[in-house]
């Protein structure tokens, strides 16, 4: 099995562990070949659920799917723990490639928490 089939399927595994058994599609998107992002999707056969989740903006494809183990290995592992989602978890799993968007959503789940909004 090759690294990108051990990827892929390390990440069929982690969608099962965090939404349930089912197919999921991993698509990697572009608009401009500078910028690109991974996401997920249920796959219902014949069509595709909304996003259920997807990465930040990444200098590549390789990048932005290496983002997507890497953000659906932290959640599905704090799933498997038991334990409830934290603010630090959420940072880690939501807060981008190389953290570059830990600062903003840091904020707004700050503004969440002042508007009395439940952020999980």
């Amino acid at each position: 099995m090759s690294s990108a089939d051990s990827q892929g399927q390390r990440i069929q595994d982690n969608c099962e562990i965090i939404w349930g058994k089912g197919d999921y599609d991993i698509d990697t998107e572009t608009d401009d070949y500078l910028s690109y992002w991974s996401l997920v999707r249920k796959d219902f056969g014949l069509e595709f659920g909304p996003p259920l989740t997807m990465t930040g903006l990444c200098n590549s494809s390789e990048h932005a799917v290496r983002e997507l183990d890497r953000m659906l290995g932290v959640w599905a592992r704090q799933i498997q723990s038991g334990q409830p989602m934290t603010k630090a978890l959420n940072l880690e799993v939501f807060g981008g490639p190389n953290g570059q968007n830990k600062a903003v959503l840091e904020q707004f789940l700050v503004e969440l928490e002042k508007r009395g909004t439940d952020s999980a």
